[in-house]
């Protein structure tokens, strides 16, 4: 079963913002909607791959739009930015921070839906791992939204920037890794698989890896400096990857 989509508004004008998140729900695609009233609320809150997308009202009191959505894209370039707003004026820096649709106020129906449509169709051509909960759900889970896995005897916590999901099948971490692409995941402990896109450091007092959520997985002992080395390597990959 596909997840839901997750949507952002940030909007400041408590009509507007209703009225949009009422447009979502009348598109007739399944979406959970978080509201921000300010660009600092949602910056506060955000974590890459927290959200499919993002409809963000320009002209927002106090930090504007663009800049939100700026430092927004720094940290999540997968995200689908929509903007929001009465002028046109600021289209070519929409265009920068490669946003998918500048909507007009006031915002039609067509327009939300074509947004949220990209943002299905991009999350369903992306990698993923189908799973079934200990709820007996089954999910597909983007690997992008996943920060690490974490063994507990006969199943798996999956930490995702929504929460954690706990796996019936598979159901141990040996399978796991056989699924995840490599070297992008890696086993770093009997008891944890990370994702390394979301790793923040190693912490060499605590011998754990610190992941974006705030999350701690633990380090084979005596294999510190040998995974440093392959979190570095897997920095140096993307950036030769992407063109950086």
């Amino acid at each position: 079963m596909q997840n839901k989509l997750r949507a952002a508004v940030c909007e400041d004008v408590p009509s507007d913002a209703a009225r949009l998140a009422g447009i979502i729900e009348e598109c007739g695609i399944p979406v959970d909607v978080c509201i921000f009233e300010s660009g600092e609320a949602l910056l506060e809150t955000f974590r890459p791959g927290m959200f499919d997308v993002v409809f963000m009202d320009i002209y927002l009191g106090g930090m504007r739009g663009i800049e939100a959505a700026g430092r927004i894209r720094e940290t999540d370039p997968g995200v689908v930015l929509a903007f929001a707003t009465t002028s046109l004026d600021h289209t070519l820096e929409s265009y920068r921070l490669n946003a998918f649709k500048y909507l007009e106020k006031p915002i039609t129906k067509d327009a939300v839906r074509e947004t949220l449509e990209y943002a299905l169709l991009k999350r369903r051509n992306g990698p993923f791992i189908a799973l079934k909960t200990s709820g007996g759900r089954e999910e597909n889970i983007p690997l992008d939204n996943i920060l690490y896995l974490e063994s507990r005897g006969h199943s798996v916590d999956v930490h995702t920037f929504s929460g954690i999901i706990t796996t019936s099948r598979p159901a141990r971490l040996d399978e796991m890794e056989k699924l995840l692409p490599q070297p992008q995941f890696l086993r770093c402990h009997r008891s944890f698989l990370i994702n390394l896109d979301h790793v923040v450091k190693a912490d060499r007092e605590l011998h754990v890896f610190v992941m974006k959520n705030g999350g701690m997985a633990g380090i084979r002992r005596g294999h510190l400096v040998k995974y440093e080395r392959e979190l570095d390597g897997w920095y140096l990959y993307k950036a030769g990857r992407d063109g950086v």
